[in-house]
């Protein structure tokens, strides 16, 4: 079945009456539009392992906003589907029908809500610098006061300490941040593997190649929005990237066979 020309007809002509540009990529249609300084995104994504699974992500590059599902902010769906599996081109075209009147009647003011800043809260470029300069001192201190070992455990132990500053100011706990930042960073090196780097043009510590992947994350930008948001972004962010490494290395084994 051609899944492109499905969600063109269906959805793709009215996002483009709405000022979106398509972007297709390997199981993936990315429709994009501008407002302002930001750029609001509906994607059309497709399971990367498993054929008739298709689910749509709304997405902001305002500062802190991550991304988000129907399930997110649509009361009529289900809060447990991820993926919307489908058999044939008549399931998909009912799938993509639904998606369609979602976001008619909820996507787009979503969009908008979501193209504000989540918080005014964030990292500084002078304390990314500290924390590059200072990571391995600072891990190594924590490593000893709090027996650390395991990554998974570390990172569920980083989540309750953030819990724990929910009611401080920003002021007061900076610098606690940037050292569970330190130790977050760490954790996050899956199997030990990870390179911390320092992004000159943007003024950010990074930790790239986690786990051996093409991934890289922000380590004081994760524990701040767990802090300012009062989310899980900590542990949510290491079971996603542990999991997609699982699957990649399932699939090596497969090929080696």
């Amino acid at each position: 079945m051609n899944i492109t020309k499905n969600i063109e007809k269906i959805i793709g002509y009215m996002l483009k009456e709405q000022g979106f540009v398509l972007k297709k990529d390997i199981r993936v249609w990315q429709y994009t539009r501008k407002k302002g300084e930001i750029n609001q995104n509906i994607i059309f994504l497709g399971h990367r392992y498993f054929k008739g699974h298709i689910k749509a992500i709304f997405y902001a590059d305002a500062y802190g906003q991550g991304m988000y599902e129907f399930r997110n902010f649509v009361p009529d769906s289900n809060p447990s589907e991820e993926f919307w599996e489908y058999k044939n081109e008549a399931e998909l075209r009912l799938i993509l029908e639904q998606f369609k009147e979602w976001i008619i009647k909820y996507g787009f003011s979503f969009l908008e809500e979501i193209s504000k800043p989540a918080t005014e809260v964030r990292p500084k470029p002078e304390t990314n610098l500290y924390l590059y300069q200072n990571h391995k001192e600072i891990y190594e201190r924590y490593q000893k006061e709090w027996d650390l070992s395991d990554g998974e455990k570390t990172v569920q132990l980083i989540q309750t300490k953030i819990e724990e500053l929910y009611d401080e100011d920003f002021k007061k706990v900076e610098k606690t941040l940037i050292e569970y930042a330190a130790v977050y960073g760490y954790a996050m090196c899956i199997d030990g593997i990870g390179t911390w780097m320092w992004d000159e043009e943007k003024k950010t510590c990074i930790v790239s190649n986690v786990g051996g992947m093409k991934t890289k994350i922000e380590p004081l930008e994760d524990i701040i929005l767990s802090y300012a948001n009062q989310s899980e972004i900590v542990i949510s962010r290491y079971r996603s990237i542990s999991l997609y490494k699982k699957h990649l290395l399932e699939l090596k084994a497969k090929k080696v066979k």
